[in-house]
């Protein structure tokens, strides 16, 4: 287990940190409870528009609304997160995760309810399996693992009540679209062998 965790640190250190990021902030959500930390920071429109509180944008990514929802986008994270991460480097598995997440939380912005309180990485999840899409297919590689992420995390998360479906459209387009991008910068690495030697 420790040597399992080691090597998570040292060849995915993205997807560590963010692991960590969201542990730590479901402990405080443990000690607080989950009403007081919700209040305090997920996102709710009302103090977003009205109360200036922006960096709830970004701070709505780490909390999550109970066990279960933890449990999934944490395991999604640790078993997606690996995947792309290894493909494209640890600092555009970040752009991709925190662009994708802040885009499904503005859209949320826009389109819900001014009381509903919103978290959770699903935002960034769906980026990544997005980004993933995206970049097999400008690959021309197959693409079945991709899309069969992409079916089973829209099927998980849609099973359970009160799902932020706009969060998740809005991370998977900006997803879609980095992959995009990311793939045709890949195939010209590939291309001239630079790729493997950076």
């Amino acid at each position: 287990m420790g040597a399992n965790l080691r090597n998570l640190v040292k060849y995915f250190p993205a997807t560590a940190g963010l692991l960590t990021i969201i542990a730590l902030v479901f402990i405080y959500e443990l000690i607080v409870g989950f009403d007081t930390a919700i209040v305090q920071l997920a996102q709710i429109n009302l103090l977003v528009f009205y109360a200036g509180q922006w960096w709830r944008l970004v701070t709505a990514i780490f909390v999550h609304m109970g066990f279960i929802h933890f449990a999934l986008n944490t395991f999604w994270l640790f078993y997606l997160g690996m995947d792309l991460e290894g493909i494209v480097g640890s600092k555009r598995f970040l752009l991709v995760f925190f662009l994708s997440a802040i885009v499904g939380n503005v859209l949320s912005l826009f389109t819900l309810p001014l009381d509903v309180a919103s978290g959770g990485a699903s935002g960034g999840l769906f980026g990544i399996v997005g980004a993933s899409l995206a970049i097999e297919g400008v690959l021309k590689r197959n693409m079945q693992k991709a899309l069969m992420n992409a079916i089973i995390l829209f099927l998980i998360n849609s099973i359970f009540p009160g799902v932020n479906i706009v969060a998740h459209f809005g991370g998977l387009a900006a997803g879609l679209a980095l992959g995009y991008i990311y793939g045709r910068w890949l195939r010209r690495k590939l291309m001239d062998m630079s790729y493997w030697f950076e």
